[in-house]
């Protein structure tokens, strides 16, 4: 196979200095274009949450009370509640949906089976990993190959 050879004098060569400038130029603004647009976005994100948290509280101007009121109604379509972070007394509760939900689980649980108990992550190991198949002899693989029959 030949390999790729570009004459020194020609303007797209790589290694030239001003196509060298070039790129290195192009990726400066590039990454301040970036910046300057994540920056817009963090401050448009931050004032909505502000707004919101402002709403919330029962603070904030009348003329973008409209706008938090529309939001609201949008969480609460996406939610199907409109209390999603404040509990009882105004405060924000961001467990709220959790405790919910282990609420209505633990009424199911009872309500079901009282009986069922969670073991959760045994802390030692078991007793089958205590004696592994390498140590166990010949009699008690047929006694337990007779009990998996049975």
């Amino acid at each position: 196979m030949g390999k790729l050879n570009i004459a020194h004098h020609k303007s797209y060569h790589p290694y030239r200095r001003d196509n060298i400038d070039r790129v290195r130029r192009d990726e400066e603004e590039a990454a301040q274009k970036e910046a300057r647009e994540e920056g817009r976005v963090l401050l448009a994100d931050s004032e909505a949450r502000i707004d919101l948290l402002r709403g919330k509280a029962g603070l904030g101007g009348g003329s973008k009370v409209k706008g938090k009121e529309k939001e609201k109604e949008t969480i609460a379509d996406v939610t199907g509640r409109t209390g999603l972070l404040t509990g009882s007394g105004g405060h924000i509760n961001f467990f709220e949906d959790l405790e919910q939900h282990t609420i209505l689980r633990s009424t199911k649980s009872k309500k079901s089976d009282p009986v069922e108990t969670e073991k959760g992550v045994p802390l030692a190991p078991s007793a089958k990993d205590l004696k592994p198949w390498y140590v166990i002899n010949g009699s008690e693989k047929e006694q337990d190959g007779e009990k998996e029959k049975e």
